[in-house]
């Protein structure tokens, strides 16, 4: 496995990255398909449809796994709860917990609406319950990017403490945006 998939192996039982873009795709791509279906042409709400259904099962898988891999940081990461973006974990999980159960609720109105054939009398009031999906969605997928672009959550520690390490020390490599050579 290490082998062949060395970025998997590098994630250390922890596959909520592995499965995240899934729920983000399908809900901004359900949008993107029930506007075409409201503007353009019903037969987009058929893609639509499916794609909030996939998010959805994609959003109630993933969700678990956030949650196994906030414990798993908060077990591995030596600064426990002083660490740097500790924060943002909770505000992540609360914005993507909002975001599958709105998911969910729209999926079982979708249900309703396409059961009983109304879809053209509530194809509005859809197309606003997936814009605001998507608005979670982005809100959420934002402070997850935060918590591993800028704080460095679910990194290695170890890999966290060798380039802090090396940090102090000179290498002759810096680089310097204007093309330059270090001063």
């Amino acid at each position: 496995m290490e082998t062949m998939f060395p970025g998997m192996a590098a994630l250390q039982n922890n596959i909520h990255p592995l499965l995240i873009h899934f729920p983000i795709a399908f809900f901004l791509g359900a949008l993107a398909m029930e506007g075409l279906a409201v503007l353009r042409d019903e037969k987009f709400h058929l893609v639509a449809t499916w794609m909030l259904y996939l998010g959805t099962l994609s959003g109630l898988v993933a969700l678990p796994t956030g949650f196994i891999a906030a414990n798993l940081v908060a077990a591995t990461d030596p600064r426990g709860h002083n660490a740097p973006g500790h924060d943002f974990i909770h505000i992540h999980r609360n914005w993507m917990v909002a975001t599958t159960a709105l998911g969910v609720l729209l999926t079982g109105y979708l249900i309703w609406i396409n059961k009983k054939g109304k879809w053209a009398s509530h194809r509005w009031g859809f197309l606003l319950g997936l814009v605001v999906l998507s608005a979670l969605v982005a809100l959420g997928a934002d402070r997850g990017g935060r918590l591993v672009f800028e704080f460095g959550t679910g990194v290695n520690p170890a890999v966290i403490k060798a380039a802090f390490q090396e940090s102090g020390e000179d290498h002759g490599n810096e680089h310097r945006s204007d093309g330059g050579k270090p001063i």
